[in-house]
């Protein structure tokens, strides 16, 4: 029985490498902190640029749309158009070439009578402004009352929006049309972002992302109803709602190119940051694993010292069990030979009273002889069962249970007579253990021993003991009335007994258990049937 620890050196190597992980973990921990933060940081710097871009783009909408209504209605209002006076063509595709060139947004320029029959158009193409007397197209606009102010179109074409004001002359004798391009919008010459346009209803109007129809197509169906009901807000982290006018939102997606590109660079930091953690984590590991190293040294030296001790301990208490047993033994064998060398002296008397009586012949002399050889064989084998049980084992084996306690019970055949118990073996089922016989053989007399003396100790005329084998568990049970509870936690330790110091040492059940636990890496413990006391072994 022993306690077998590793190597110090093993040891010194293990706490090394423990520190080398340690501090290589600690390093990667920071290194993966830091790009969580940059990450977070690079997705903060995409939120407030993503705002000011917004920011930029409805500006630029909101003065384009307000320079082309104001000019359009400060040319409707115009005295020269809304007077009195007749309209002259030529003055008036003059008057529209000049407002034409007066704003790069500006397209098309149209005066209609109130019927919607253009009376001038004028088109700018390719930096040339180009008149004509009429407008083949006619226009009626019913919704458009005299009495009102302004009325818009928009359409999106591609990358641009064609915008469009209509408004009544002052006169009610007709309408101007200006039809602007704003295509100065969407072109924002980022590389951080993807834009995407859309109506109320989520039709996709605009994207920079790729061609769809509806929102849905793009994205998922939640993710697409929550950026509908979104109002100048992140919907996500990397998408951001924001209303254009009453009829369109603008989705900024954050471009995922640029995302991978910078995620690949964090990559690229991460393995470096990792290299440099584990050419830091070796020098780091020796360093701190030092002190340990002593400490666990000299530790380790004072552990070797206890087990010495307990080692030591263990043998003695080995020892003196096993001359406990000994003793125990030679008592058994004085029983055992009573009866024979009775019969022996009986016979030898026999012989010297015929050998009186002049009747000693060859028959009756060789009928003594074959009675009293009987009687020597039977102790010659007594004592070479006994010699059997002190043998020490010196391999384990699979052996029967059954057939041990058999045995153990006819060495102790004379004590269990003179003491008259009545021992009975019951077995439920029979299965093979594994272990060494001789101390499995000892554990067993150790208990009906103690049952014994339990009987003597308290006076039981009615002695049994009752062995219960079913497979690999082992019951011995008597009947002297069980172990006090005050004392049932305390009878396996060493030197423990409740008998007399003549009677007994306290190391019998205590090495049974050391056996039992060690040795067959079983469990031996008791309690209280009604009867007395319970004896387990299982292994």
């Amino acid at each position: 029985m022993g306690i077998k620890l590793r190597n110090t050196n093993d040891f010194k190597f293990d706490i090394t490498v423990a520190f080398v992980i340690y501090a290589f973990l600690i390093v990667m921990s920071l290194t993966y902190i830091s790009i969580f933060f940059f990450t977070k940081i690079a997705t903060k710097e995409f939120q407030e640029k993503v705002k000011i871009a917004a920011n930029n783009i409805i500006h630029i909408y909101k003065t384009k749309e307000n320079i082309a209504k104001q000019s359009t209605l400060a040319l409707s209002n115009s005295e020269l158009i809304s007077g009195n006076l007749k309209i002259d063509s030529d003055i008036l595709a003059s008057i529209f070439k000049i407002f034409l060139s007066s704003n790069i947004d500006f397209k098309k320029i149209k005066y209609l009578n109130r019927y919607g029959k253009g009376i001038v158009y004028c088109e700018k193409k390719r930096n040339r402004i180009f008149c004509d007397g009429s407008d083949n197209k006619s226009f009626v606009y019913k919704n458009l009352r005299f009495e009102d102010s302004l009325l818009t179109e928009e359409k999106f074409i591609d990358d641009y929006i064609e915008y469009k004001v209509i408004s009544p002359l002052k006169n009610a004798k007709g309408y101007i049309v200006l039809e602007s391009i704003f295509s100065s919008l969407f072109n924002a010459s980022n590389n951080f972002y993807n834009l995407i346009v859309i109506d109320k209803k989520g039709k996709v109007v605009y994207s920079s992302l790729f061609k769809a129809t509806n929102l849905y197509d793009i994205f998922s169906y939640l993710l697409a109803d929550n950026i509908k009901k979104a109002n100048n807000e992140f919907v996500t982290d990397d998408i951001y709602v924001v209303n254009l006018n009453d009829k369109y939102k603008l989705i900024f997606v954050q471009n995922k190119k640029i995302l991978n590109q910078t995620n690949s660079i964090s990559q690229k930091l991460a393995m470096i940051m990792i290299a440099i953690a584990f050419l830091l984590a070796i020098p780091l590991g020796v360093f701190f694993s030092k002190p340990l190293y002593n400490f666990y040294k000299e530790l380790d030296k004072r552990v070797q010292e206890e087990i010495k001790k307990v080692q030591e301990k263990d043998r003695l208490l080995m020892h003196q069990s096993k001359l406990a047993a000994f003793g125990e033994m030679l008592g058994n064998i004085a029983h055992q030979w009573r009866h024979p060398l009775t019969r022996l002296s009986l016979l030898l008397q026999n012989l010297e009273m015929a050998y009186n009586c002049g009747k000693l012949d060859k028959d009756y002399f060789e009928k003594i002889k074959i009675k009293a050889k009987e009687q020597i064989d039977y102790m010659s084998q007594t004592i070479d069962d006994f010699i059997n049980f002190f043998k020490k084992d010196t391999q384990k084996e699979e052996f029967c249970p059954y057939e041990i306690i058999k045995h153990a019970i006819e060495l102790m055949e004379g004590r269990i007579k003179q003491n008259r118990v009545d021992v009975k073996i019951e077995v439920i089922k029979k299965e093979k253990i594994y272990g060494y016989k001789g101390e499995f053989s000892q554990v067993i007399l150790n208990i009906i021993n103690n049952a014994i003396d339990a009987f003597n100790e308290k006076n039981i005329q009615d002695k049994k003991i009752v062995i219960r084998i079913n497979n690999k568990k082992i019951e011995i049970e008597d009947n002297a009335g069980g172990v006090p509870k005050e004392i049932q936690d305390k009878i396996f330790e060493p030197y423990f007994t409740t008998k007399f110091q003549s009677q007994g040492t306290g190391i019998g059940l205590y090495m049974s258990k050391v056996i039992i636990t060690q040795h067959f890496d079983g469990k031996l413990y008791t309690y209280n049937s009604k009867n007395g006391a319970v004896f387990v072994i299982e292994v």
